[in-house]
């Protein structure tokens, strides 16, 4: 009985009326047009917000530093240990100390395993006095264990050292008399490691090759170049290995005189920084397999770096 009393609403009639093409509805008022489709929103250029993020930081408008990254980070599906490590910089030095353990925790979740770094890093040193900053130091620390699990320790020791030698945001007011004798003996007890088969894992191998690729002479780019390959051969997922790779022949090239395939390298020129000379036939995806950014990448980092304060 209800249903018979029951009268559709006008809406209705016409909802039924485009889905079943039914005639008693043929004389009700015409439907609305339908709502214009949304605009599709602009992609969002990670690249390019990195970079602003970076120069924000340089000019040490660390708030704005910390926006500009988070946002890249958002956008970004491939966004690592290290773009999460960096929002925790910027906001540790905007004095945000909420967000800059929020961060933290977030590098670590996603493996960020560089415990010398972080110990020694004096953005940070806001958050040294604060008792969380204890667990963000033991969970990288864990993180560091899990992944080098079976990798030789004096290796790994030598190349946080190299790297640790390299620390500061312009590596041209380095002392590089005292950066390059201890280059030269690092070079000389990893060979000997070598040399008594002291590299087991690919990790052992990348160390190895990045000790090398701060040689002095070809010879030196070479080795580093076989023993990245080596290490992205043992471990495809070593990302960093197969950049290292294609940086150390890049190197040699340069050293020989020729043009850099993947645009790597970089040289400072009367005060400037300025990108290598780069063979023309190198495509992007060609650099892609290699963990190489676009060459455009490359030519906006070295107006990054040409930025930055002196």
């Amino acid at each position: 009985m209800l249903a018979k009393r029951w009268k559709p609403l006008a809406g209705i009639c016409i909802a039924a009326c485009a889905l079943t093409l039914s005639p008693g509805c043929a004389t009700s008022s015409q439907a609305p047009a339908p709502a214009p489709a949304p605009t599709p929103s602009a992609p969002v250029n990670v690249k390019a917000l990195q970079a602003q993020g970076m120069a924000a930081y340089d000019q040490k408008q660390y708030v704005e530093c910390a926006r500009m990254l988070s946002e890249a980070d958002r956008a970004d599906p491939a966004a690592d240990s290290n773009s999460a490590y960096s929002i925790a910089c910027c906001q540790a030095l905007a004095g945000d100390k909420e967000a800059a353990f929020a961060a933290l925790r977030l590098a670590n979740e996603r493996g960020f395993k560089d415990s010398a770094h972080l110990e020694r890093d004096t953005d940070l040193t806001a958050l040294h006095s604060d008792t969380r900053w204890a667990e963000a130091v033991a969970q990288t620390k864990a993180n560091k264990a899990a992944t080098l699990k079976g990798a030789n320790e004096e290796l790994l020791g030598i190349y946080e050292a190299d790297q640790g030698d390299r620390m500061g945001p312009d590596v041209t007011k380095l002392d590089w008399k005292v950066v390059s004798a201890r280059d030269e003996a690092r070079r000389a007890r990893v060979k000997q490691i070598l040399d008594g088969g002291g590299a087991k894992v690919a990790l052992d191998y990348f160390h190895a090759a990045m000790v090398f690729q701060h040689g002095k002479e070809v010879a030196d780019f070479q080795r580093s170049h076989s023993l990245a390959v080596k290490a992205s051969e043992l471990d495809p997922a070593l990302k960093q290995a197969r950049w290292l790779a294609a940086a150390s022949k890049d190197r040699e090239l340069m050293n020989l005189g020729k043009p850099q395939l993947y645009g790597t390298q970089f040289r400072v020129v009367e005060g400037k920084w300025e990108l290598y000379t780069v063979d023309p036939s190198i495509t992007d995806e060609e650099r892609a397999k290699w963990n190489v950014p676009p060459l455009g990448d490359a030519r906006k980092k070295v107006e990054t770096m040409n930025a930055r304060p002196r």
